[in-house]
């Protein structure tokens, strides 16, 4: 009796596991692939800068993407802020003006930028009769750089 009820649960448990399968008229199928990848870039920005007394050209550096992965429908946005005098530091009421140009010689305070390898160079230019203006003594300034990621216009 033993053996009969266990050759049963065999039979029983081989059935229920036997997939069955029925030929039809299909003639194949589609499978979705999908994917999703988070907007990265990485931009970097000049350094601290000493510029030369007398000095009408200094190099500052430049802005440059140097990793991006954006949607097609946006850029990156670097925002140059500067109130555009060095001060200095015994009477903030004398200043050098001065300005922060691009390498097209105009006056920068943003761009926007796609791709890796996108840059600007800048560089903070100082009229020859600001500089005979000028008291002795220690001047500076803070150059604020906002990154932002935007729609393109």
């Amino acid at each position: 009796m033993k053996k009969l009820v266990a050759i049963m649960l065999a039979a029983t448990m081989l059935v229920a596991m036997s997939v069955t399968a029925f030929a039809g008229n299909s003639t194949g199928g589609d499978a979705i692939l999908t994917t999703s990848i988070t907007p990265t870039y990485t931009v970097t920005i000049p350094a601290n800068t000493t510029v030369a007394f007398n000095a009408t050209k200094t190099d500052f550096g430049k802005i440059e993407v140097t990793a991006s992965q954006i949607h097609p429908d946006k850029c990156i946005k670097v925002e140059l802020t500067t109130d555009g005098e060095l001060n200095n530091a015994i009477d903030n009421r004398k200043v050098i003006p001065y300005i922060i140009k691009d390498s097209n010689d105009m006056p920068f305070t943003y761009a926007t930028y796609l791709t890796e390898g996108d840059k600007t160079d800048l560089f903070i230019h100082i009229t020859t009769d600001d500089w005979n203006a000028a008291y002795a003594g220690d001047y500076s300034d803070t150059v604020t750089f906002t990154v932002s990621y935007e729609n393109k216009n």
